[in-house]
């Protein structure tokens, strides 16, 4: 079974299982570690601002199902990807005027 879901309704559903998110490095207040929610999975997703607009983002979690999130545009001059294992396929959607 697929999941559709919003960015912002998945993101809302890390901070509802999160609500005092936990900090991966106690002398350093951008390291958070937050939980998969059951509904998504089991796991991890950790963010850590290295600096002003640079951001290292580990997830680490078993899915329960194939799982869709519908992006908003955002402004990033330079984005990277890497997977070490399963698989990832971005799907992209024209919108019509």
């Amino acid at each position: 079974m697929t999941i559709i879901i919003p960015a912002q309704a998945h993101w809302q559903l890390f901070q509802e299982v999160n609500e005092t998110p936990q900090n991966s490095d106690p002398d350093d207040e951008l390291d958070i570690t937050y939980k998969c929610p059951q509904a998504l999975g089991e796991g991890h997703y950790r963010r850590i601002e290295l600096r002003q607009n640079l951001v290292l983002e580990i997830e680490s979690y078993q899915r329960h199902n194939n799982l869709i999130i519908q992006g908003i545009d955002r402004p990033h001059p330079l984005e990277f990807w890497f997977m070490l294992s399963g698989h990832w396929r971005e799907l992209t959607f024209a919108v019509k005027s």
